[in-house]
């Protein structure tokens, strides 16, 4: 079976289905729009509930954003809270607050000076001392010494999102404005080539052609964009993050400052979206060969990666030799390991929760996704931040943190830019080649 649509999407997580939403309906004019997801329902990997933050990031609260690169996750959290509050379903997001806890003068000092940085373009920030922190997540303050110095920045506009649910809506309401979208479900790319200026994939149920490709597939994206010679001095390092249970403690997000030096969000706790009774404290942070988390057979397209070779090592062994890196990798591996991972971990979900027993605590079976972090083996340097290629006729997202957080900004980007190869392609009127 040969198939041929104007616009071809891999991936059905949040950011492939936010783009098939945002095509369908103000960009009229492209009709055949199919989107290719391999598992048998949308939002399957890291955009599946149990494997993320579940979070709306807006940088407010998130220490390790620059004002800069705060503002603009800002303005991309505006534009998928609008979509949100329009679109809601019963179990698609719930409105709630979210802070930064600071424990010891060193940490309030450093929060006192970020809120007065901040204030002026956020003004749902404020300061919660030690009586209104109290009030606000009582389990934060009870049973902590009273000699110890606490203050919370906190946000009245913290949603949770399930970005599952997010996914279907997107799906659905794609559909609502182009009867012609197809979503087919089942169907994993095994090849990928160009042929002219049309894109030929084969996948387990037939050859999809299309002048104007996007890959929304995590670690896949880079993968394939490889196949095409784009970025080939990029690697991805993933990483994977788990998640402790342990009951009702907390009524919303609650953050720790980010660790100075460390690229990686600290030890969080909030209430389980698809669970308000039970609250999450995570994620923990390791490097894992695998491209998707909890799927052993990953690890054979991993390895096809540019970071697995000498050069690959090295930079890796590099980046790690940070000596704060390198502790904190080993610490969060540690973390995993029956009993004394769970005891380990304790103390610093204490931080947060002082009352909080080894008991109280169970590490989630299945639950956890994987962050997959651009390394740039030129440079040898970490890139934060998402990762988006950008070729002729074809975008490979590798969508990183804070990605489903800025989904629909990203999405009308890309759209503006499929909007311009799909023009190109219908005044070159190229036929699509024979397969």
């Amino acid at each position: 079976m040969i198939s041929r649509h104007d616009v071809l999407i891999v991936g059905g997580g949040v950011t492939g289905t936010a783009l098939l939403y945002v095509l369908s309906r103000y960009h009229p004019n492209i009709k055949k729009i199919t989107l290719l997801e391999k598992y048998s329902g949308v939002a399957q990997v890291n955009s599946h509930p149990l494997n993320n933050a579940q979070t709306s990031h807006d940088g407010g609260t998130e220490t390790n954003y620059s004002l800069k690169h705060a503002l603009e996750v800002q303005k991309a959290a505006v534009l998928l809270r609008a979509y949100v509050e329009e679109h809601a379903v019963p179990g698609l997001f719930k409105k709630t607050h979210r802070m930064v806890l600071a424990v010891g003068a060193k940490e309030i000092q450093e929060l006192r000076e970020r809120f007065l940085e901040f204030k002026p373009f956020y003004p749902d920030l404020r300061l919660a001392e030690r009586e209104e922190l109290a009030d606000i997540e009582p389990m934060v303050v009870l049973g902590r010494r009273e000699d110890e110095p606490i203050l919370g920045l906190v946000s009245t506009e913290g949603y949770a999102i399930n970005y599952q649910k997010l996914s279907e809506s997107f799906v659905e309401n794609a559909r609502v404005f182009n009867p012609n979208v197809r979503v087919l479900f089942d169907t994993e790319v095994t090849d990928l080539k160009k042929t002219g200026n049309w894109f030929v994939l084969e996948t387990n149920r037939g050859t999809h052609m299309a002048p104007t490709l996007v890959f929304a597939a995590g670690a896949y994206s880079l993968l394939y964009a490889q196949k095409l010679g784009y970025t080939m001095h990029l690697g991805i390092l993933p990483v994977a993050g788990n998640f402790y249970s342990a009951g009702r403690l907390l009524r919303g997000k609650v953050y720790r400052p980010q660790i100075k030096g460390i690229p990686f969000a600290a030890i969080h706790g909030d209430p389980d979206v698809l669970n308000e009774n039970d609250t999450r404290f995570g994620p923990t942070t390791k490097p894992l060969p695998l491209m998707e988390r909890h799927r052993l057979n990953t690890f054979f397209d991993f390895v096809r990666l540019p970071i697995v070779s000498l050069r690959g090592l090295w930079v890796l062994l590099t980046i790690l030799a940070n000596k704060n890196l390198l502790w904190y990798v080993c610490k969060n591996v540690l973390y995993d390991i029956p009993l004394v991972g769970t005891f380990l971990f304790l103390k610093e979900a204490r931080v947060i929760v002082p009352t909080l027993q080894y008991k109280d605590l169970s590490l989630r079976k299945g639950a956890g996704g994987t962050r997959p972090q651009s390394v740039d083996l030129e440079t040898g340097e970490l890139e934060m931040g998402d990762k988006t290629i950008v070729g002729n006729g074809c975008i490979f997202n590798t969508t990183p943190s804070p990605g489903a957080s800025v989904c629909l900004a990203n999405a009308t980007r890309d759209a503006a830019i499929v909007q311009q190869f799909f023009q190109k392609h219908v005044v070159s009127k190229e036929n699509p080649p024979a397969v």
